[in-house]
């Protein structure tokens, strides 16, 4: 793949993978946290704090997810032909050096997130906020990366730590470390989706 514009693939490496169809995991029951008539079990030291807390962030996380929504249909309006094959998590502990007699080459490795989807899926988290990757990849492939389809990828990963984080603690659970990262994790996103919601 040396040498090729970013996201080029052959046919045969794509031919079997999945489209990308925004489905959140767990999204549902996100909602039923969110749910102030529903029911809370204390299943564990932090369920009844997590339920709490994603009560408290309903009105923020409702209009997040209708603005991930909102970014979904402009993603389906766009032309399928600008759909590119898109690793889902290339970040450093995705990648590997491999040394050879042509020289070294850094080679991304774990593809089981991969699906056929706009390049922005790749893109949001390789810009490091200064704009420099997305006018290099512009610069090398033609396709020029768009704010709301980035705005989308970034919502999706929050959105499926929400919902990922919210099942795991209304769930039976132990006091682990796994568990109290899980909660931390919960209340920094909810409040920061509730300091970014427009004032009432």
């Amino acid at each position: 793949m040396r040498g090729r514009p970013a996201h080029t693939a052959p046919a045969a490496a794509r031919r079997h993978a999945l489209a990308d169809d925004f489905t959140v995991r767990y999204r549902g029951e996100l909602v039923a946290a969110c749910d102030p008539a529903g029911d809370v079990v204390d299943s564990g030291p932090y369920a009844l704090a997590a339920s709490a807390l994603a009560r408290r962030g309903a009105a923020a996380i409702t209009r997040l997810l209708a603005r991930y929504d909102q970014l979904v249909a402009l993603a389906r309006s766009r032309p399928p032909g600008r759909a590119v094959l898109t690793h889902g998590e290339p970040h450093p502990g995705n990648t590997i050096l491999t040394c050879g007699e042509s020289g070294n080459s850094w080679l991304l490795i774990d593809w089981d997130t991969a699906l056929v989807a706009p390049p922005e899926r790749d893109l949001w988290l390789l810009d490091p906020g200064d704009g420099t990757i997305l006018r290099a990849y512009a610069e090398a492939t033609g396709v020029v990366p768009e704010p709301a389809l980035l705005e989308l990828y970034r919502l999706r990963w929050d959105i499926t730590d929400l919902a990922a984080g919210s099942r795991q603690l209304r769930r039976a659970h132990a006091d682990t470390a796994d568990a109290s990262k899980t909660w931390q994790l919960l209340r920094t996103l909810v409040e920061r989706i509730e300091s970014d919601a427009p004032p009432r």
